[in-house]
């Protein structure tokens, strides 16, 4: 699985693994891996990786810098570097937590004992000298140095003959330095007997050594304390029962409706589902219903021929083709069009789709998988979702519940967020006052938010612990500055008035103040036209209405 690692003025701050085929970087809350630096686009770039390897592309409309290149899109090979302000983020197409080619230290032992850590995780040693290489442990007493009749042998120049020797213990490791020349480092501090936990990096002579478990599953899957179910977090009763219910139903071929708020981890329980399922070998197949303009979303989902439109070069597989055999997965599904509501309960019913230009309808083998944070009866009762097509999809109806509903589970999503995103050979911790602050909020945005929340928290702190300071919470930006006054503007364009700071709100609060006062001054000089004032600033005019639509200033005719 690919990651990105995130630094900032050459220090490493953050790992964020690439769990999902799109990831978006950018200065918004909404954003996968939310950066919080002024030179940075509230959605600057997006991240997408499939089989074939993996893309960058702009999504702020100035260009993205990658590799010290200014571009609109671009490859990115391993080890690829990506300019984000003060922020770079090289993209590992491998994370660094697994390696299959990986050596031993050791003869293997059987252990199984649980000490004060936890259970006992299988460790491996990530040594970055002029190449990196993995050796796993399978002892608890081993010694480091340049001679050959160490247990690993590390011939550098400024390593002593014998260097270190370390001493399991659980989950942690006593280091004793023996007598070095250069000395053995811990961070900027040289230590002559230390104990270190996992994630740690120890530094002899210019190479470094990192201690860490040999998969992120095995950490993950002991640090939850038997609290996850295929990665949905949390020990809240109605969490227990709606996993007993994808226990169940997986196994069958039913449509499930996933019901939630955006943010409560809708395509998690799909992936449980499918992962439940007899068709877990198969692909599991996701398509955003809303992200797909309707000219192209027919297309997405059932293909074309070539020559079918202008621009259809070359045929194309749609994804009910794709998920042949598995799962598909239709998030937003309360945004498909009308016309195509009839195409999909005919092949949720039949089995048959039909590509775009195509002479004869085929036959696919498909479980459907739809989400939405919509009341879709409601809306069929309004004629906006086909009555027959929402029977249809909730034969088996699962509700998330939103966090703000089992805000028992708080910490442990808090630590997983943490434990999974903290610098490698840098174990970061969190304070009581800043557990206490999590549980106080109430969570609008969901178990995203949180993620985002903890993101920003780790690349803001000031030390190894995260603490209530380093946690701020992204205002609603509707509320974020009154209303502009009434009073006439000038012939042209003006500054803004006033004081800018105001004592108590982050960065990312008054830049968004910023960016509303600005766009409101701007359509109000070009009489409220936004394509005009859209030119003027610089910036499309379905990014202007996205901000018009999330501070709440556009009509229901213009939705």
């Amino acid at each position: 699985m690919a990651e990105l690692v995130f630094l900032r003025r050459g220090e490493e701050v953050l790992r964020f693994t690439i769990d999902k085929p799109r990831v978006v970087l950018g200065r918004g809350d909404k954003c996968d891996v939310a950066v919080p630096d002024p030179e940075v686009s509230r959605q600057q770039v997006a991240i997408t990786t499939t089989d074939a390897g993996a893309e960058a592309e702009d999504l702020s409309g100035k260009g993205i810098v990658v590799e010290g290149k200014k571009v609109t899109s671009a490859p990115l090979q391993d080890g690829a570097d990506i300019a984000l302000g003060q922020w770079r983020a090289i993209f590992r197409a491998k994370s660094s937590s697994v390696d299959e080619d990986a050596t031993q230290i050791g003869q293997q032992t059987e252990v199984a004992e649980v000490g004060s850590d936890g259970p006992r995780i299988t460790a491996q040693l990530r040594v970055r000298g002029q190449k990196e290489t993995v050796h796993k442990l399978q002892v608890d007493s081993f010694t480091i140095g340049k001679d050959t009749s160490n247990d690993l042998v590390v011939n550098e120049r400024y390593i002593s003959s014998r260097h270190l020797k370390v001493t399991r213990s659980d989950n942690r490791f006593h280091l004793v330095d023996q007598q070095s020349t250069n000395g053995t480092w811990v961070g900027p501090v040289r230590v002559f007997e230390a104990e270190i936990p996992l994630f740690s990096t120890v530094k002899l002579g210019s190479t470094e050594i990192v201690f860490e478990p040999t998969s992120t599953s095995a950490l993950t899957a002991s640090s939850k304390g038997g609290t996850s179910y295929e990665g949905l977090i949390g020990t809240d009763g109605a969490m227990r029962a709606l996993s007993e219910v994808i226990e169940r139903v997986a196994p069958s071929t039913a449509a499930v409706a996933i019901f939630g708020e955006s943010g409560t981890g809708k395509e998690l329980v799909a992936r449980a589902v499918h992962n439940r399922s007899t068709r877990a070998e198969k692909a599991f197949i996701p398509v955003n219903c809303a992200a797909i303009s309707k000219e192209l979303i027919e297309s997405e989902l059932c293909g074309h021929e070539k020559g079918a439109f202008t621009g259809a070069e070359k045929t194309h597989r749609g994804a009910f083709e794709e998920a042949d055999g598995g799962t598909l997965f239709l998030d937003e599904i309360g945004e498909l069009p009308l016309e195509l509501q009839a195409k999909l309960l005919r092949a949720l019913e039949s089995g048959e789709i039909k590509r775009v230009g195509a002479a004869r309808p085929m036959n696919v083998d498909v479980r459907i998988v739809a989400a939405t944070n919509r009341d879709l009866l409601d809306e069929a009762r309004k004629g906006r979702f086909r009555e027959d097509l929402y029977y249809r999809l909730c034969v088996v109806p699962l509700n998330l519940p939103p966090l703000r509903n089992r805000k028992s589970d708080v910490p442990a999503l808090a630590q997983h967020f943490l434990k999974l995103f903290s610098p490698k050979g840098a174990p970061v911790t969190m304070s009581q006052d800043a557990l206490a602050k999590l549980a106080n909020h109430s969570w609008p945005g969901n178990v995203r938010e949180l993620r985002n929340v903890l993101h920003r928290a780790l690349l803001m702190r000031r030390g190894h612990s995260v603490e209530a300071g380093d946690i701020t919470f992204q205002n609603n930006p509707a509320t974020a500055m009154p209303p502009p006054s009434a009073s006439p503007m000038p012939a042209g364009p003006s500054p803004i008035d006033g004081q800018v700071y105001q004592p108590g709100r982050t960065l990312e609060d008054h830049l968004a103040a910023l960016e509303k006062e600005i766009i409101l001054q701007a359509l109000k000089f070009h009489g409220n036209s936004k394509e005009k004032a859209g030119k003027e600033l610089g910036i499309g005019r379905s990014t202007m209405f996205k901000r018009l639509k999330d501070w709440g200033l556009t009509t229901p005719g213009e939705e």
